[in-house]
């Protein structure tokens, strides 16, 4: 097999894709790098339908809200870019340095995203999600891809960024894709590396509340679900910070069951946030409880 390309720089990226067949469909799965299971399940996606994967790497500043999470976070670019090495020869992973990404001329734009950035993840790490619309648009002004992939598993940036393609009519697709899991049901994610073996295996209570509250929807309306799976949930050692079961067009709480209603979860395990959600009425049916 070929040498993976690695490019630093937007110059070099754009006459390597210049270099592609008009009629050749080039794929963007960003990342912030670290990668796991659930990356390489996008990864190997987009390699089946795209002629050419733009694996970007890129640790994005502006969207930590805490300098030290952002210092702390994970970076191993050798290691992921030996792991791409084995999914396919029409991968470029594009590793820019912050210039790259935000050159001096850079005009930072500020999305009204309105309620969609106002709760969960919004509410508690405030101009988080600005950080992503601006890294995102500029990685598609970037690469110009046919094919967008992103995961399930961050619900609400995914909202966003359907939201913001399409407030800037970009031409992509925004390829969607489940979240992708441990056997104990733990969700893959950068930050599990962090945790203990402890802190792994008490974590498990996430995918086991999301499940509990799968059976009270049938039994329950959204809110005495909500309290039940709380009461469940503060039993285990983890640090709760939301529990929200949202309407998925709107991601507003809801009192009453809608198609497609998801529950959405954040808490700490030790110093380790972690986040998850889970679809709890299919959109294909709904019945009023």
């Amino acid at each position: 097999m070929e040498d993976l390309i690695v490019l630093k720089t937007t110059e070099l990226l754009n006459q390597r894709l210049r270099q592609n067949n008009k009629n050749s469909s080039v794929a963007l799965v960003p990342t912030m790098g670290a990668l796991h299971k659930g990356h390489l399940e996008l990864v190997k996606k987009a390699v089946a339908l795209a002629d050419e994967v733009v694996v970007s790497i890129f640790v994005n500043p502006i969207q930590f809200n805490k300098k030290e999470d952002f210092e702390n976070y994970p970076r191993t670019l050798d290691n992921d870019i030996s792991i791409l090495k084995k999914l396919g020869n029409n991968i470029i992973v594009f590793a820019p340095k912050y210039s790259e990404i935000y050159p001096d001329n850079y005009n930072h734009i500020n999305l009204e995203i309105d309620h969609l950035e106002n709760v969960m993840e919004g509410k508690f790490r405030p101009g988080h999600f600005q950080g992503v619309v601006n890294v995102v648009k500029r990685l598609l002004d970037i690469v110009k891809p046919k094919y967008s992939f992103f995961g399930f598993k961050d619900y609400q940036q995914l909202s966003i960024i359907k939201f913001m393609v399409n407030y800037y009519n970009l031409k992509t697709e925004i390829v969607a894709c489940e979240t992708y899991r441990e056997q104990s049901g733990l969700a893959f994610s950068s930050r599990n590396r962090k945790l203990s073996d402890k802190e792994k295996s008490d974590a498990t209570v996430i995918y086991q509340t999301m499940i509990l509250l799968q059976i009270l929807s049938k039994r329950f309306n959204p809110i005495k679900a909500n309290s039940v799976a709380r009461q469940f949930f503060n039993k285990s050692p983890l640090k709760l910070e939301y529990l929200s079961i949202i309407h998925p067009e709107t991601l507003e709480e809801i009192d009453c069951w809608v198609p497609g209603a998801r529950c959405c979860i954040a808490a700490y395990s030790g110093q380790v946030r972690l986040i998850d959600n889970m679809e709890l009425i299919p959109l294909a049916k709904i019945s009023e409880k």
